[in-house]
């Protein structure tokens, strides 16, 4: 298919009805949808298809996940992924979503395109119903329509996984490990401040086994 059609298929496509969530960030997300397109010579005819968009719960790829891609590219491609890790490293924020399409069904309407959509719409309305799409597009392009809206829902959805997994600190695993050891660290010594002196050889050989005995000398020995 030219790239002029598929541009001109999609700007026909239209919205009508979007989920009221976005994606989630920590499990998978079940989209029901409705595509309705008008069907060539036949007025007052509408195909509807109808189905159910799974969204999984989107996955992080590292500066060198992402290098780990470019696999029989030649000695460019090795050269650019060690680019990609020195100049990225973990700042690097990429998520990979994968959607499936399951229960799809395809029937024909002895109405118009528009009165379809309505009365799918109020009885989203009527039911409050979140994960809903109504999309209307051309006949020959619903799949096209139906890629372009799960790209769009991630795009949507992209800036709050984000921000959820940067709470978490998924994208530095390492630095979030850190700081919970540290954390670990500090109640012991609240611990020996409050007068428990058993605690002590229990300080000193995890300051060891985590590689932090340098940073707490000074502190540690002033217990003795």
């Amino acid at each position: 298919m030219e790239q002029s059609l598929i541009f001109n298929y999609l700007k026909r496509t239209r919205i009508l009805e979007a989920p009221k969530k976005t994606l989630s960030t920590f499990g998978a997300t079940h989209i029901e949808y409705h595509l309705i397109s008008p069907i060539d010579d036949l007025k007052d005819k509408t195909r509807l298809r109808q189905g159910e968009v799974i969204s999984h719960k989107p996955q992080i790829i590292t500066a060198q996940g992402l290098a780990e891609r470019f696999q029989g590219f030649g000695s460019e491609a090795d050269e650019f992924a060690n680019w990609l890790k020195s100049s990225y490293g973990e700042f690097l924020r990429a998520l990979e979503y994968q959607f499936q399409n399951k229960d799809f069904s395809v029937q024909v309407i002895s109405e118009s395109p528009k009165e379809v959509a309505s009365r799918i719409q109020a009885d989203i309305k009527s039911r409050e119903l979140s994960n809903q799409a109504v999309i209307s597009c051309p006949d020959a392009a619903w799949s096209l329509a139906l890629m372009k809206f799960t790209l769009d829902e991630s795009a949507r959805s992209f800036p709050i996984h984000l921000r959820d997994m940067e709470r978490r600190g998924m994208f530095n695993p390492e630095k979030n490990q850190e700081d919970r050891r540290r954390g670990e660290i500090e109640s012991l010594f609240e611990k020996a401040v409050s007068g428990d002196k058993d605690i002590l050889p229990v300080i000193g050989k995890k300051l060891k086994d985590y590689g932090l005995f340098p940073e707490y000398e000074d502190r540690y020995l002033s217990f003795f």
